[in-house]
Formats: structure tokens, C-alpha cells, sequence
């Protein structure tokens, strides 16, 4: 009887494993820090995939327990100023390979509702930014509803993927 008992908690395990979080866990599941593993864009009528910050990134999020978050995202092959006051080219290079933003945040089933109070684009202060979350094992899944792309004005749905650091 107790080989049994033991193979049914490996194969609930399996498949009742963090992927299977329930919705009114989520809130909780999500707090701590995460790394940033990929960020992608998936263009609705071609199919066509894009990583608007390329393919490898570095940046963490971190999801409070009382509801507040902050999140830095930046393409790994930045370059440095060649001199210790940046030109204007080489700030606008630094500007346009970073993302950053900060605010409150709260959960509604499997959606990630957050409300940015500050990022560096001034325009998306006051602006709600809803994810569909899956997560499975210490990986953090979430997917926009489709949105108009601002480099291209296409409509595409935006993927981002953590993994748990803490």
C-alpha cells in the first residue's frame, strides 16, 4: 500500500507541480524577485517573433508582498560611453536599450494587473499593463492580450519569462 501511496504523490507532484497554481494563490506565488530570461514580441497576422531588446537580456522584477513592484530590463550587449561624459548618440543607444518601471500591482484570477506610477517613458506613467500568468516549477510566464507594437504599430502579443531568484 505505501509503494502506492508514494508513486500517486510523485505523479500528483508531476502534474499538481507550481505550474497548477491556483488563481487565488497567484497574488502570493508571485512575490520575490525574478531575472529576466526573455522578452518577446509575436506579431498577431504574420506570426513573425521579434525580441525588442534582443535575445539576451539581464534585469530582475520584484513583486512585494504588499503590492508593489519594480522592474529593469537591458539588452546584454549595451556599450559602455567611450568617454566618461556619454555623447548624445551613446545616450540615446543606453536610452533605447533599457526598460524601467515601477508601481503597484494586484492579481485578478490569472492576470497580472500593474499600474506603473514611474517608468522611463514618461508617457506610460498612469497606464495598466494586464499579463496572463502560468507558472512552472521556479519559471514565470506572462502574455499580453494583443497591443499595437510603438516601433512598428503592428498588432502583437508580448511574451515575458522569469525564472525565481529569491
Amino acid at each position: 500500500m505505501l509503494p502506492r501511496l508514494a508513486f500517486f504523490a510523485a505523479l500528483c507532484s508531476i502534474f499538481l507541480s507550481p505550474c497548477a497554481v491556483r488563481a487565488q494563490d497567484l497574488a502570493s506565488a508571485i512575490v520575490g524577485v525574478w531575472k529576466v530570461v526573455s522578452i518577446e514580441t509575436k506579431e498577431v497576422q504574420s506570426g513573425k517573433v521579434t525580441y525588442p531588446l534582443g535575445d539576451q537580456l539581464t534585469g530582475t522584477f520584484v513583486f512585494t508582498p504588499g503590492g508593489r513592484f519594480s522592474g529593469m530590463v537591458f539588452s546584454a550587449n549595451r556599450k559602455a560611453p567611450a568617454a566618461a561624459n556619454a555623447t548624445e548618440a551613446e545616450r540615446l543607444a543606453l536610452f533605447n536599450s533599457l526598460v524601467a518601471y515601477n508601481g503597484v500591482y494586484r492579481t485578478e484570477g490569472d492576470k497580472l494587473i500593474m499600474k506603473i506610477e514611474s517608468s522611463h517613458i514618461q508617457s506610460w506613467n498612469g497606464l495598466d499593463r494586464s499579463l496572463t500568468l502560468q507558472i512552472s516549477g521556479t519559471r514565470l510566464t506572462g502574455r499580453s492580450a494583443p497591443l499595437k507594437a510603438a516601433s512598428t504599430g503592428l498588432e502583437v502579443v508580448a511574451e515575458n519569462v522569469w525564472e525565481r531568484l529569491e
